[in-house]
């Protein structure tokens, strides 16, 4: 029994001892290795997996925006200046430093600096948005200078490339660069966070979560990690047509050079749901790089910039007009006008009307822009003729409260909840305020102030039989999969004006195309309905005007609304031709018909 337990103990001791001896010896060859893969798996205790930002799409999936996954170059200085022998300091530091020049063409003195300066660092960002095919660059000289053999099959280097990894996140990118540009609006990159536009409004749909890789060392020694994938965002399908989109912003591009002006707005619908299919402005910029200002101001004025002015720069250039000015309607409302009285009984549509050159309210003479009178006419004919004397008739047989209850009822005053940030309410009059010169006034479109979207949207009521759809910039929520999540149905908020009210005024309208004064607005084969407005801007003395015109078609039975919107269009003195506004409105139309299949409705003329 002794002479077995001597041997017993006699073969522990033996394995103990070579056991000893074996990691003395993988120490002594590759503990400083073990060392550097210890050290390197320290703060990767939890790294963040970058969400995808959804897809934004026209109507029909053209993309008009995504993200691109890109990579930022990390630099851990703790790993590439670690030393486990004092004798041969920072064996990684110069092959590391070597490999990022050679592969990147980064300046020697600047990654030098970083780790001179933080050597106790585990992360700093050392580049940004880097491409995959950079990243796939260095990973292959990284394991190709690692791993190189003599021809002995020993290690060729003993230093090590190391300390250098790279983090996921994505770009966000706009293919088709200005188009739509202040529709869309842009985001960030590092917050993902939108700017104006659907970006904004739809933040969080088009937001994802991150995901994150927890990472530790068991028990048994061994590297464990556990993987929370990322959940990207939405896709969110726009009820926008790229190729109406795009009509109409080359129009507009044809329009800047041959007139002055302050602002543009196009605004294009479809009466029948509120859906917006198109809508622009003059202003445009790049939502990959938003903050080139320079197609609008020199860097050198941009520097000489004050934080408010630039601001300012800013606001004007990514302001989505079409939803966030309030001006003056003008014309365009007379229809909004007789609506409110026909619905009221407070006129006929064979009501006559007498037009001597303007009226006289509470001891101020108004006048219409025909100084000596229109004569005798009925209400079509006030609508074809645009006559704010017969407008102001009209206006005296409503009340100040009936007034402003159709106004509402029209939408205006109000936010109509179109879904894009930044929509103003407009001013309306109140009870308390509203004297008998500004119901006069208010009859043909003055003193008060409406935005494009609410002026299109009440119009659109009007146009198919009265109802009054929210408008609306969004179809669908798809998840990563295509799936649908979410329909974004017409809603109908409440009914405005009866059928037969709606049939006059279309029928109106296609007479003031016809005969009157929106006679540029034809197209041969289509009956055109329409309707002009000019404002005068405040103060009234500097003599600026706000010019529209607000066409539709079939006549009958629209399916397509264009509405323009010129500020501050030059004129000389007080005469304002709406003509050029109703040319650009008709050349828009004109493109846009045949790409939607409308079929012709009309004799050519």
């Amino acid at each position: 029994m002794r002479r077995k337990l001597a041997f017993t103990f006699i073969l522990v001791a033996a394995v103990l001892f070579a056991y000893v001896v074996y990691l003395l010896i993988l120490m002594r060859n590759s503990g400083e290795e073990y060392q550097q893969r210890i050290l390197s798996q320290q703060g990767y205790d939890m790294q963040a997996l970058a969400f995808r930002r959804g897809n934004i799409t026209d109507r029909n999936g053209t993309v008009f925006a995504y993200s691109e996954e890109v990579y930022n170059l990390i630099l851990d200085p703790s790993v590439i200046l670690y030393t486990a022998n004092p004798k041969k300091p920072q064996p990684n530091r110069e092959a590391t430093v070597d490999a990022l020049v050679s592969v990147f063409g980064y300046p020697r003195d600047e990654i030098e600096t970083v780790l001179d300066e933080k050597p106790d660092a585990a992360y700093v960002r050392f580049a940004m948005q880097l491409s995959a095919e950079e990243k796939e660059r260095f990973l292959q000289y990284q394991t190709e200078y690692n791993t190189a053999k003599d021809k002995n099959k020993k290690k060729l280097h003993q230093d090590r490339v190391t300390g250098v990894w790279f983090e996921t996140e994505y770009k966000r990118m706009y293919p088709y660069g200005t188009l739509g540009c202040t529709v869309l609006g842009f985001s960030g990159a590092e917050s993902a966070e939108g700017h104006w536009g659907i970006e904004e409004y739809y933040n969080s749909s088009l937001s994802g979560v991150n995901g994150k890789i927890y990472s530790y060392i068991s028990p048994e020694g061994d590297y464990e990690s556990v993987t929370e994938a990322a959940v990207g965002g939405r896709t969110v399908v726009s009820t926008i047509d790229y190729n109406v989109q795009k009509m109409v912003e080359e129009e507009i591009a044809k329009f800047k050079p041959l007139h002055e002006y302050k602002n543009i707005g196009v605004v294009v619908m479809d009466p029948t749901s509120g859906e917006i299919l198109g809508m622009a402005t003059d202003k445009v910029f790049d939502p990959n790089t938003p903050m080139d200002f320079s197609a609008v101001v020199s860097d050198e004025e941009f520097e000489a910039m004050t934080e408010e002015e630039r601001a300012a720069l800013q606001n004007s250039v990514w302001r989505n007009f079409t939803v966030s000015d309030a001006y003056s309607p003008g014309s365009v409302s007379k229809e909004l006008t007789v609506a409110m009285a026909l619905e009221e009984d407070a006129i006929e549509t064979d009501t006559k009307l007498f037009c001597d050159g303007g009226e006289t309210v509470q001891g101020t003479t108004i006048h219409c822009h025909k100084r000596d009178g229109h004569g005798m006419m009925d209400v079509t004919g006030a609508l074809m003729q645009s006559c704010n004397d017969a407008l102001m008739n009209i206006g005296t047989r409503l009340n100040v409260p009936t007034m402003l209850k159709w106004q509402r009822q029209f939408g205006l005053g109000s936010r109509t909840g179109v879904d894009l940030p930044g929509e103003a309410t407009g001013i309306l009059f109140t009870e308390d305020n509203m004297s008998a010169i500004d119901l006069a006034t208010c009859s043909f479109g003055q003193g008060y102030s409406s935005t494009m979207i609410q002026m299109a949207s009440a119009y659109c009521s009007i146009l198919n039989g009265g109802y009054y759809f929210t408008p609306h910039i969004v179809r669908q929520l798809l998840d990563e999969n295509g799936n649908v999540v979410k329909n974004v149905e017409p809603e109908l908020v409440r009914t405005t004006i009866s059928e037969s009210t709606c049939e006059f005024l279309k029928q109106a309208a296609f007479e003031t195309v016809e005969r009157g004064g929106g006679y540029g607005a034809r197209i041969p084969g289509h009956t055109v309905g329409g309707k002009t407005g000019t404002a005068q801007k405040y103060p009234i003395e500097e003599q600026n005007y706000v010019v529209s015109f607000m066409g539709f078609t079939p006549a009958a039975s629209p399916k397509l609304l264009v509405y323009v919107v010129v500020d501050e269009l030059e004129h000389e003195g007080t005469d304002v031709s709406s003509l050029p506004v109703v040319e650009f409105e008709r050349d828009i139309m004109k493109r846009i018909i045949p790409y939607l299949g409308i079929p012709e409705d009309a004799e050519n003329h």
